[in-house]
C-alpha cells in the first residue's frame, strides 16, 4: 500500500534510527552509574546520555553492513583491507580503554603523570592536585570497544563465509602493516623491559591507541579508493556511515564537555586516541557521504557486477 511505501522511505528510516538512538541513550544514561569526578552534576547526567547515544550509534552501525552482506549472499563492494585492519584496529582499542579504565595500576600512573601536582604541599593542594589528571575513559568505551571487536570480527568472517579469502584475499600492503605493527610492539616491550627493568604498561598503551589512529586513517583509505575506481557505493551500506558520523561527533563532544566541566584539559592531551578516532572518523564519513549522494549518486538495488571489479578497474595494482 502506499502508507507502508511511505514508512519504508530513507526519510522515515532514518527518523526512526535518530528516535530510537535519542531514546536508547536517555535510558542507558539515567540507568547506569553517572562519572563520579564530574563535578557538575548536570553534567553527569548529559555527559553520560551522550556517551550511551554515542555507543549505541557506533555501535549499531556495525550492523546495516553486516544485514547487507547477508542480504547479497557477498561482500563484493567492502574492502577486505578494511575488515582487516578494523580487527586489528579494535584489538588495540580494546586492551587501551579496558586497562585505563579497569587496571588501577595503569589509573594511578595516569594520574602521576598527568596531574601536575606534588607530593608536597597543603591538603588543599593536594585534592586540588587529585581532582586534576582524571582519566576519561568510561563504560561506554569499553562496552563499545569490545562490542566493536566483536562485530569487526565477524564482518570479516562473512569475507571468508561469501566470498572465501582465496578470491579475496587481504592486500600485500595490510600483510606488510600487519607484520610491522608486531615486531614494533615486540621490539618496543623487549627495548623498555632492558633499559628500565620492566615493561611500562601506560608507554605500551599510548602506543597501542598510536596505531589505532594509524589504522582509523589507513582503513577507510581502501575503501574511499574503491568507490572512486568504480564510480559507486554500491556494497557500501550508507546507514553504516550515517550511524558512524553520529557517533564521531557525540564521542568528541562527551570528550570535550567532560574537560570543560573538570576544567582540565589533559584529559585530551592524556586520551588521544579518543579524540583523533572521532576526529578522523569524521572526517572519512564526511567524504563517504559526499561520494554516496553527490559524486556516484546510484540505486542502492543495483547489482554489485553492473560496476566494475577491482580487477577490472585497475585498482587491484593500487591496494595489491
Amino acid at each position: 500500500t502506499n502508507h507502508d511505501d511511505e514508512n519504508n522511505t530513507p526519510e522515515y528510516n532514518m527518523l526512526a534510527w535518530t528516535i530510537g538512538l535519542l531514546l536508547g541513550g536517555a535510558v542507558l544514561g539515567l540507568a547506569f552509574p553517572k562519572n563520579s569526578h564530574l563535578p557538575s552534576p548536570t553534567w553527569q547526567i548529559l555527559s553520560n546520555v551522550i556517551g550511551f547515544t554515542y555507543f549505541l550509534a557506533w555501535s549499531l552501525s556495525f550492523y546495516p553492513q553486516i544485514f547487507l552482506n547477508r542480504q547479497r549472499k557477498t561482500t563484493r563492494g567492502l574492502s577486505v583491507d578494511f575488515c582487516v585492519l578494523n580487527v586489528l584496529g579494535y584489538i588495540c582499542y580494546t586492551v587501551y580503554t579496558t586497562n585505563f579504565y579497569w587496571n588501577e595500576s595503569v589509573i594511578e600512573a595516569y594520574k602521576d603523570k598527568n596531574s601536575g601536582g606534588s607530593m608536597m604541599g597543603d591538603d588543599t593542594d593536594e585534592n586540588k592536585s587529585s581532582e586534576k589528571g582524571q582519566i576519561t575513559v568510561q563504560g561506554n568505551d569499553v562496552a563499545f570497544a569490545i562490542h566493536a571487536l566483536l562485530m569487526a570480527c565477524f564482518t570479516l568472517s562473512q569475507v571468508g563465509l561469501y566470498d572465501s579469502f582465496k578470491a579475496r584475499p587481504p592486500s600485500k600492503r595490510v600483510y606488510l602493516f600487519l607484520s610491522a605493527t608486531g615486531a614494533f610492539c615486540s621490539l618496543y616491550l623487549l627495548s623498555t623491559r632492558i633499559l628500565q627493568g620492566q615493561i611500562v604498561l601506560l608507554g605500551f598503551l599510548y602506543v597501542l591507541g598510536t596505531i589505532k589512529i594509524i589504522i582509523t586513517i589507513a582503513k577507510y583509505i581502501p575503501q574511499a579508493l574503491l568507490n572512486r575506481s568504480r564510480k559507486s557505493t554500491v556494497g557500501w551500506n550508507v546507514n553504516n556511515v550515517i550511524l558512524d558520523l553520529a557517533g564521531g561527533v557525540l564521542s568528541l563532544l562527551q570528550l570535550v564537555g567532560d574537560c570543560a566541566d573538570m576544567r582540565d584539559w589533559t584529559g585530551i592531551t592524556g586520551n588521544p586516541a579518543k579524540i583523533s578516532i572521532a576526529l578522523v572518523t569524521i572526517c572519512f564519513d564526511l567524504l563517504f557521504l559526499v561520494q554516496h549522494y553527490i559524486l556516484y549518486p546510484t540505486d542502492d538495488r543495483a547489482s554489485y557486477t553492473s560496476f566494475p571489479t577491482m580487477e577490472h578497474s585497475g585498482l587491484e595494482s593500487i591496494v595489491a
